[in-house]
């Protein structure tokens, strides 16, 4: 075997891993709408309007997706602090489909169909800031 033959093969690799991955990987995509101010270093969590006992100001609306649960309330929380909110109040999550793929083999006279649907987990949240903060 040349030395090229097994050099190709571990770069084959070492691509087929880092696909692998980054497909597995807490890829998280924010989508925000609404207004940003200073950021701050603290953000209140809360999972009900009827929690937030301080008057305040909805600020903006955010939608996360992802595959983990917890990198896509960190990230929210993150963008909260970027955005400058005093606190996030997550609205609820819901599996969205994504996608779906069918193959269809044909063997003789019978056909098997296989269909695969991906999907994603979507977390809603909505943006605050406090009345004393504005």
């Amino acid at each position: 075997m040349s030395i090229a033959n097994v050099n190709g093969k571990i770069i084959v690799l070492i691509s087929m891993m880092t696909l692998f991955v980054s497909a597995c990987g807490d890829d998280v995509d924010v989508d925000y709408l609404g207004d940003s101010y200073t950021p701050t270093s603290h953000v209140d969590v809360y999972f009900s309007e009827d929690d937030v006992t301080e008057g305040y100001l909805v600020m903006g609306h955010a939608t996360a997706d992802g595959g983990d649960t917890e990198a896509l309330q960190e990230t929210l929380i993150e963008k909260a602090r970027d955005r400058g909110a005093d606190g996030i109040i997550f609205e609820g999550f819901d599996r969205v489909e994504t996608g779906e793929q069918t193959i269809v083999n044909d063997i003789g006279d019978t056909s098997i169909v296989n269909t695969n649907t991906t999907s994603v987990l979507q977390v809603k949240a909505i943006f605050i800031k406090y009345n004393k903060n504005l």
